[in-house]
């Protein structure tokens, strides 16, 4: 392994899943990703909004000018709205998009003096418009993109019960999907309304614009709380199911009770897969999907989807797609992932009921979380606590466990554990996550489609090794 330092971080070459532009890197004990919070022990590639590819990297080196970062973004277009519509103003006052054209691709590169460096990355990483890898290698290699063959939109509203092509949207990412909508629906004075647990990007996304912007403070529920949705509401936005406590929201009457306050449904399906659930049945408005992760199922493409219900083509109006538009060599990439998809995503959901089943009877979990209520089974997902919910316990079950991909994303054929919170929520308070409804150390599963006895076994391993610490 090569490492080097870099200021007073060791950056390392951690195991990629997916190969060359694969999303995840493992993290195989939970003191790697304990460093990696701290920022003492960084991987050289990992889940590229966070980490940028090498490719990013060397082509944001190519403009390295004076003391300013340099931030690649995805097309000049997107580097302009984000700074324009996103940055604060402090931000955007020390900062400068200039456009960037080799002759094959257009760009966009955005300058921004140290001091709001922070500031920008935050607002480029809740956006999702950060220059993809495959394009990044275009550019360092002057080679031409592929030929654009339109399939994709078809492909998926195939698969999405309800929807239409023509009203089917491809992003650069899966938050760049959601971010879109909510900028697409937002307005001054108005607000959102989040119901359940969501992806803490998600979360980072309705809390924040309302600080920088003339709208209302997002609402906050939790699952099963009674909802009330005010006047004054142009958004309702939840996850089917949440995440990570994977819990169904009563879907039908939040959509009637948004609609008779005007207000649009968002909801992010990712989760759930257009296998297993069908919003537009319930007249959702917008749905959204992170194309990453199991319409992938191979771990090596970025995107994102957004639906609009063909009932409502007019709203169609409101979102801005182009500048942030998929790349044509992931349209590709995903054509082709999406051909198993069904079978997979199937397999996967058959292994994931032995799975919850397991977990259930076993006395060193206390409590394991399986949606119900879905359909052609019920997701690929499922999240379990230990009984302890200490970092010892979490140590031991977690280095032990012998799950070959552990650390962020879910989806891909093969399964992957991540311990949730302390990855999304590592500075947060307990009070923070008690108002969430999270442990510290709950873990997350998204299995794949290995014989389910060896993924026991993997999980055993873990759990034998806390019980015999125990005994």
């Amino acid at each position: 392994m090569k490492n080097k330092e870099m200021k007073d971080r060791l950056i390392y070459n951690a195991e990629i899943v997916g190969g060359t532009h694969g999303l995840t890197c493992i993290f195989p004990t939970l003191r790697d990703i304990v460093d990696y919070e701290e920022n003492k022990r960084v991987p050289i590639q990992g889940y590229p909004r966070f980490i940028p590819h090498p490719f990013v990297v060397a082509v944001q080196e190519k403009h390295k000018w004076n003391n300013f970062e340099v931030i690649a973004i995805q097309t000049p277009e997107a580097a302009s709205f984000v700074h324009s519509n996103y940055f604060d103003a402090p931000t955007r006052d020390h900062s400068e998009v200039v456009i960037c054209n080799n002759g094959i691709d257009r760009y966009g590169v955005i300058y921004v003096t140290n001091e709001y460096a922070k500031s920008a990355l935050s607002s480029i990483t809740n956006a999702g418009v950060i220059l993809n890898s495959r394009k990044a290698q275009r550019i360092l290699e002057s080679k031409k993109p592929s030929e654009k063959c339109g399939k994709l939109p078809q492909m998926l509203s195939n698969l999405e019960e309800g929807s239409s092509p023509d009203l089917t949207f491809l992003f650069t990412s899966g938050i760049a999907a959601i971010y879109c909508a909510i900028n697409g629906f937002l307005r001054e004075k108005t607000g959102a309304v989040v119901i359940g647990n969501t992806y803490v990007d998600t979360w980072k996304l309705l809390n924040n614009l309302p600080s920088r912007f003339s709208f209302k403070p997002t609402i906050f529920y939790n699952s099963g709380s009674k909802i009330d949705i005010p006047n004054g509401t142009s958004i309702v936005f939840l996850e089917i199911p949440t995440n990570p406590l994977l819990q169904i929201e009563d879907l039908a009457s939040i959509v009637n009770l948004a609609h008779k306050k005007g207000a649009v449904v968002i909801v992010d399906s990712t989760i759930a897969s257009p296998f297993h659930f069908s919003p537009f049945e319930y007249d959702v408005d917008i749905i959204v999907h992170s194309t990453s992760k199991s319409l992938s199922g191979k771990n090596n493409h970025m995107g994102g989807v957004l639906f609009v219900n063909s009932q409502r083509p007019d709203l169609a109006q409101n979102i801005l797609h182009l500048p942030f538009e998929l790349d044509v060599d992931e349209e590709i990439i995903l054509l082709e992932n999406l051909r198993n998809f069904t079978e997979r995503i199937q397999k996967m959901s058959e292994n994931a009921i032995k799975i919850v089943e397991y977990l259930m009877n076993n006395p060193i979990v206390s409590k394991a979380y399986y949606p119900t209520g879905l359909k052609n089974g019920n997701g690929h997902v499922v999240s379990f606590e230990l009984k302890d919910d200490s970092y010892e316990i979490a140590e031991v079950f977690y280095d032990n466990c012998t799950i070959q991909t552990k650390g962020p994303s879910m989806g891909l054929e093969k399964s992957m554990l991540m311990p949730y919170a302390l990855i999304t929520h590592y500075h947060d308070s307990i009070e923070t996550l008690v108002s969430l409804g999270l442990k510290r150390y709950i873990m997350r599963l998204s299995v794949g489609t290995e014989n389910p006895d060896i993924i026991i076994q993997n999980l055993a391993n873990g759990l034998n090794a806390v019980a015999k610490l125990n005994s």
